[in-house]
């Protein structure tokens, strides 16, 4: 048999079930590798240059069944893009997607692209930056993707294959500050943006983009494409004095929602998406700079019903980038008021379809608030209780009233940026009372503007909702900043060499919260039930405290003033 014209993957992070333990997703970013680290030191006895052992990171992360090399399960955007060449003309014979650990099955003469989905593949993502100290060490997200890469390049080698190899999805900016790994995985284009779900959206012109790749209409750069239509820059960089160079493609139309294709085969985790865009004008979130559009619940369903048919799904993972403005028409809503009639009509037309679980990937606190009668009704919906916990991600950013009226006004909204703390306080009661838990993400070092006063904020601010609210349930997680929407122009926060002591502290603080609190006081009642639950749990527990003691040895090497504020942290916002 001969091979597919065009092979769809991804690398291993993306393709595990991770055993259907809540926030396990997540793993990917743990460091891996210290290629630093000392050889005469302990851990370099133990492990060697592994941080994260790689047989308990390769346990939890388990991998996806196949059919044959054909992956079983895939990353959402991937499952859009194959769903748009199937209706644009390619056969199913035309186009696979394919196992990671089976790359090669498909990989041959005949095979005239290959697209790798990457959410983080060079480890730059906010998490990933912050576990690895500002990529120090390397993350499974990168040492997985670099594995990935290398087996296409071989097996093209091996076969004689003559593949583009394009990578795409929300992760392909990171190659513009590390320009060295175009030519070591043999890239022949990058496409800035998303293979599908997020702008630029192709998966509604799938075809045309394969046609153009195969047919070489992206050879050159040409500056008078129409701007409906695709963009070449071919950008140059300098590194340690030897030029660069890489072909970046980009595509700036929106496609209507009746040109976006629904999946035709299982998605991973039961994912599906309600809506593209947000509207709330975060400046350190692209996804601001997408349009609004919103899924009929009609739509909806038919894509759970794939992902029940076809993958046995018993839950929907429902992908929005804020579930409380779907349906919402922000020329009317200028407070951004919910519109509780379309979420409840949305989540019904979820529910009536079987699944025995759903929850909405992200959300913000103040949409959550701002009905009262919102978080009730849709939680009996879901069918929420204490056996039936709902998970939602949603941004802390900052306890400074300073940044978050400067970067973030719109997120408060109807509320004004000096109710934040109150927002925040009644956003957690209200949630946890009807059986949600957010999963909150923090930003240290927004834009480079963040100040020491605007450090203890944070540090007070969850301190006062544990104290306060001592039977609540959030996690907290302290992210890096990276440059991306209106403020990609600025510079990365390097935490491994910009942390101040304050910062240290936030660190401290949200990891304190997340071992005291998530971990010993209610991680096992999320997620996937059965043992591994339980499992996972006793592993949490056991390493938990790991940080917390790296932490303070950190400071101990750095001196008096980050101590002190350790100490400060441990004594008084405990």
């Amino acid at each position: 048999m001969g091979t597919p014209k065009i092979v769809l993957t991804a690398d291993r992070t993306l393709m595990s079930p991770y055993r259907g333990l809540s926030l396990a997703t997540f793993f990917g970013c743990a460091p891996a590798i210290d290629p630093n680290r000392d050889p005469k030191s302990f851990w370099y006895k133990i492990l060697g240059k592994q941080v994260t052992p790689k047989l308990l990171f390769d346990f939890i992360c388990n991998y996806i069944p196949h059919t044959n090399g054909v992956a079983n399960y895939a990353p959402y955007g991937l499952r859009k893009l194959e769903a748009g060449l199937l209706r644009d003309g390619f056969s199913r014979q035309d186009v696979v997607v394919a196992h990671p650990d089976h790359i090669e099955k498909f990989i041959g003469p005949e095979t005239l692209v290959v697209g790798t989905y990457e959410m983080d593949p060079l480890g730059m993502g906010p998490v990933t930056m912050t576990f690895t100290y500002g990529r120090k060490q390397t993350s499974y997200d990168e040492y997985y993707n670099t594995e990935l890469h290398h087996r296409i390049k071989a097996a093209k080698a091996k076969t004689g294959s003559k593949a583009k190899v394009i990578s795409g999805a929300s992760g392909t900016w990171q190659y513009n500050y590390d320009p060295e790994k175009i030519e070591e995985f043999g890239i022949y284009a990058i496409l800035e943006g998303e293979l599908g779900g997020i702008a630029p959206e192709i998966d509604g012109h799938a075809g045309r983009f394969f046609n153009y790749l195969i047919n070489g209409d992206f050879e050159n750069m040409d500056p008078f494409r129409k701007r409906s239509d695709f963009k070449v820059n071919i950008k140059e960089f300098e590194r340690n004095g030897k030029k660069l160079h890489g072909r970046f493609v980009n595509f700036w139309d929106r496609p209507d929602l009746e040109e976006i294709p629904d999946i035709v085969e299982p998605s991973m985790h039961g994912m599906i998406e309600v809506m593209r865009g947000c509207g709330r004008g975060c400046k350190f979130c692209d996804v601001t700079l997408r349009s609004l559009r919103y899924y009929s619940p009609e739509k909806v369903k038919k894509e759970i019903e794939v992902n029940i048919k076809k993958g046995g799904s018993k839950s929907a993972w429902v992908h929005s980038d804020d579930i409380f403005v779907y349906g919402m028409d922000p020329r009317t809503a200028k407070g951004m008021e919910p519109n509780r009639e379309a979420l409840e009509e949305l989540f019904t037309a979820i529910m009536s379809t079987g699944v025995e679980h759903t929850n909405p990937t992200h959300g913000t606190l103040a949409g959550a608030i701002a009905d009262e009668k919102l978080i009730p009704n849709l939680s009996k919906i879901m069918k929420a209780g204490p056996d039936n916990m709902i998970g939602v991600q949603a941004g802390f950013e900052t306890g400074s009233l300073r940044l978050i009226g400067k970067y973030a006004d719109r997120k408060l909204a109807p509320y004004s940026p000096d109710e934040w703390h109150w927002v925040v306080k009644e956003g957690v009661k209200t949630l946890n009372q009807d059986y949600w838990i957010p999963a909150f993400t923090l930003i240290m070092g927004l834009d480079n503007d963040e100040q020491p006063e605007d450090s203890w904020e944070t540090i007070r601010l969850i301190s006062e909702l544990e104290r306060e609210q001592p039977e609540s349930m959030f996690t907290t997680t302290a992210l890096t900043f990276v440059p991306i929407g209106l403020l990609e122009k600025s510079d990365f926060f390097n935490i491994g060499n910009e942390m101040t002591p304050a910062q240290l502290g936030v660190l401290y603080k949200t990891w304190q919260h997340n071992f005291k609190y998530g971990i010993q006081k209610f991680m096992t009642r999320t997620g996937s039930k059965g043992p591994q639950r339980y499992f996972f749990n006793a592993i949490a527990r056991s390493l938990g405290g790991v940080p917390l003691g790296a932490m303070e040895r950190y400071a101990r090497k750095k001196g008096r003033e980050h101590e002190h504020v350790i100490e400060t942290v441990k004594a008084k916002y405990r």
